[in-house]
């Protein structure tokens, strides 16, 4: 292993860390109902069932005293909004804390009245995560979250920057180059916003570059069957891609291959079982797909708009809180994107065939999912969810930068300037949006106003945080600093690779 790619773990393992403490208990995506399914296995309840299974009370006790978005807020009232925590006095927030602090454990066995509406999930993620819960238990709710984000977002980005320099390797790029693939997957805020909290994308995202690993490895059909069958034990979008996994196995001529899904089987007989439905999906249980509804709604579709807003939430959200970065810098990420795309496609190779293929098939499951979730919705839901998208960027960044090495100087030329944007947009994450909107900040996000508030207030990070404030600012000056060596490692010619 070489030194930037010893680098290029490191930084991974920083960032998740990092995204596991600042965010606030229950602001990562739906966080507080994955971590009710864990506690649900942790203690000894069994699977849950959607319509039956509930919040624990632990969870349901500690909404009322972790503030949150407003976003969280309009679904479960008795949350306390940031403006309006930040608007008590210190003392206040103070016992608030204490209180959150001070919360039984024991509660977590007890069930509230609030549904859980991640029950029908598949339950590979959870089970792995349960296990880590039981030994915890007595813990506080604050430690043993903060243990179960830690683990989830820093296995996620080892192996993310493992999988990603091998999806590489077999797509051509050597050296320099596929370690730019690998830099820019750690330094995507959506990947950590997706990874680093309590759920079930942790396992989701790597188990998907996995799969297209073994797509582009000759004789890895075995390996292609296991993998597929966890990612269908461990997320219900994995069912997209099981036409390509059947094009695949049967072009290698290996149909045996496929066997391991059996073990997936049971979990689907039982979604057939309980809710009349393969997927388990809210939208879909106990009443079908409406196909002739979203048949109806395709020429009302917006689908500009709708292409706009998957492109622009994918590259950056603010977690629960649904803030955005800078518009003109997205639309710069996505113009690097698009011309490294088209580089790709003046030199595309047939051996690129297997990950365009993964890219096909999941991208029609998205297309699906969207077209259901706006026809369910009566037109307000136009995108998918923007975790949904992650597992569709380590193959996209490795096609991107295939395209870069096989360009000559364009190639090179972007591939500086995609560094460049994508490396000021991570250390932007922690100083410019994060940062200000854990503190407190309410002001516009202009560096003069931020520079301003930095000088002035020096803002307590760990008001609402899961570390201490000297943790988080050691962990933003080690990612800072490393995401800075790398960019420059990078950005230089990589003729000796």
């Amino acid at each position: 292993m070489t030194l930037r790619a010893g680098l290029l773990l490191a930084y991974g393992a920083l960032n998740a860390a990092l995204y596991a403490g600042l965010l606030p208990l229950w602001d990562g995506f739906d966080e507080p109902f994955h971590y009710s399914y864990v506690e649900q296995l942790s203690r000894g309840g069994g699977l849950p069932v959607q319509g039956r299974a509930t919040l624990s009370r632990e969870v349901w006790d500690s909404l009322a005293l972790a503030p949150g978005s407003y976003l969280v807020k309009r679904n479960i009232g008795q949350v306390i909004a940031f403006d309006e925590y930040f608007s008590r006095t210190p003392a206040e927030r103070a016992e608030l804390r204490a209180r959150l602090i001070a919360l039984d454990p024991r509660t977590g066995s007890a069930r509230s009245d609030m549904p859980n509406y991640e029950a029908h999930q598949p339950p590979l993620a959870y089970a792995v995560l349960a296990v880590f819960d039981r030994l915890w238990s007595n813990a506080p709710l604050l430690v043993r979250v903060l243990r179960l984000r830690l683990f989830c977002g820093i296995l996620s980005a080892i192996a993310m920057a493992l999988l990603t320099l091998r999806i590489a390797a077999r797509l051509g790029l050597t050296g320099r180059w596929a370690e730019v693939a690998a830099f820019l997957v750690l330094s995507s805020q959506m990947f950590y916003a997706a990874t680093a909290h309590v759920g079930n994308d942790w396992l989701a995202i790597p188990l998907a570059a996995a799969l297209v690993l073994a797509a582009l490895t000759p004789g890895a059909a075995l390996a292609f069957g296991v993998i597929l069958a966890a990612g269908l034990l461990t997320k219900a979008y994995f069912l997209a891609v099981l036409p390509f996994a059947a094009y695949q196995v049967f072009r290698a001529r290996r149909p045996l291959a496929l066997l391991p899904l059996a073990a997936a089987v049971p979990w689907y007989a039982r979604n057939l079982r309980l809710y009349h439905d393969l997927s388990g999906m809210q939208e879909t249980a106990g009443h079908g797909i409406p196909f002739g509804a979203i048949l109806r709604a395709l020429p009302h579709f917006p689908w500009l708009r709708s292409l706009g807003a998957t492109l622009t939430h994918a590259l950056w959200s603010g977690n629960n809180s649904d803030t955005t970065f800078n518009a003109l810098t997205i639309y710069l990420m996505a113009a690097l994107l698009a011309a490294s795309g088209f580089l790709w496609l003046r030199h595309r190779r047939r051996t690129d065939a297997p990950a365009v293929a993964f890219l096909a098939s999941f991208a029609a499951g998205l297309l699906y999912s969207t077209l259901l979730s706006y026809t369910v919705t009566a037109g307000v839901q136009i995108s998918p969810s923007p975790w949904y998208v992650q597992p569709l960027f380590a193959p996209i960044l490795c096609l991107c930068v295939a395209g870069l090495a096989r360009s000559g100087r364009a190639g090179v030329a972007l591939r500086i300037a995609t560094v460049v944007v994508w490396t000021y947009v991570i250390s932007a994450t922690w100083l410019v949006k994060l940062v200000p909107l854990y503190s407190g900040y309410s002001g516009r996000t202009s560096i003069a106003n931020l520079w301003r508030w930095y000088r002035a207030a020096a803002p307590d990070i760990a008001q609402i945080a899961l570390m201490p404030a000297a943790a988080l600012w050691t962990l933003i000056a080690l990612a800072v600093a490393a995401a800075l060596a790398l960019a420059a490692m990078l950005v230089n010619s990589p003729k000796a690779s």
